[in-house]
């Protein structure tokens, strides 16, 4: 099969298309016909050599989500089949024509929806809704702070908060990324270089503060995190 191969950490130069060995699926496996796939920041950091790689998955093949078509699938899965278009996550090597996941991992690709649309989804909405509803339980009528409302996961945060029937105030280092995440859904912007997030979300919520933080920073904006709450 072809892949795009990391030859050397480095820049994009270091990615390679070349022919490579076929993956063979294990028993809860499958593989997968590769029709779109996705660039993450992971992505760009791995090439880097800044991200290691989960143990077993090859490191020289990026790509943390694909969609395509089942070529095969091991004995012990059950509900998918050859010809099935799917989608989901990898611990690497989604920038090749075949790959293999678990089939935990994937899911049927909406009727309505293009393998592009499926290969752009899982990595920033399943990780924005996991956090927004799984952990962070929110609500319709609450608030909720997202920092990074330019980036990939924010964005994604923004429209199902939005979706969701919450009001959403959104942080970024400028106004077109504050405007893009606006038309989105936002209904605040803070622009953290020229404002106190903290205290605009106090003054927004009138004192009450937010219900859900969806943080991407950590230990530079605790003291603040913890006073937008």
């Amino acid at each position: 099969m072809r892949a795009a191969v990391i030859t050397e950490p480095g820049g994009p130069d270091v990615l390679k298309v070349m022919e490579v060995d076929d993956p063979r699926p294990g028993p809860e496996e499958i593989l997968v016909d590769v029709k779109a796939t996705a660039l993450n920041r992971a992505d760009t950091l791995q090439r880097q050599g800044n991200y290691p790689v989960p143990p077993g998955i090859p490191s020289d093949i990026l790509g943390l989500e694909f969609a395509g078509v089942v070529l095969e699938a091991g004995e012990r899965v059950f509900g998918m089949a050859k010809g099935d278009r799917v989608f989901g996550l990898l611990g690497g090597g989604g920038y090749a024509s075949r790959t293999i996941t678990h089939h935990r991992m994937a899911i049927p690709v909406p009727d309505r929806w293009d393998f592009v649309q499926a290969a752009a989804t899982p990595e920033v909405y399943f990780t924005a809704y996991d956090a927004l509803f799984n952990r962070g339980n929110l609500q319709m009528g609450e608030r909720v702070l997202v920092h990074a409302a330019g980036s990939g996961v924010g964005t994604a945060a923004i429209q199902l908060a939005y979706h969701a029937g919450a009001f959403v105030i959104g942080t970024a280092g400028s106004a077109e990324k504050l405007a893009g995440a606006a038309e989105l859904g936002m209904d605040v912007g803070i622009n953290y270089h020229e404002q106190d997030f903290a205290a605009v979300v106090k003054e927004t919520t009138g004192g009450a503060g937010v219900d859900v933080l969806i943080d991407f920073i950590g230990g530079p904006y605790w003291n603040q995190n913890i006073a937008s709450m």
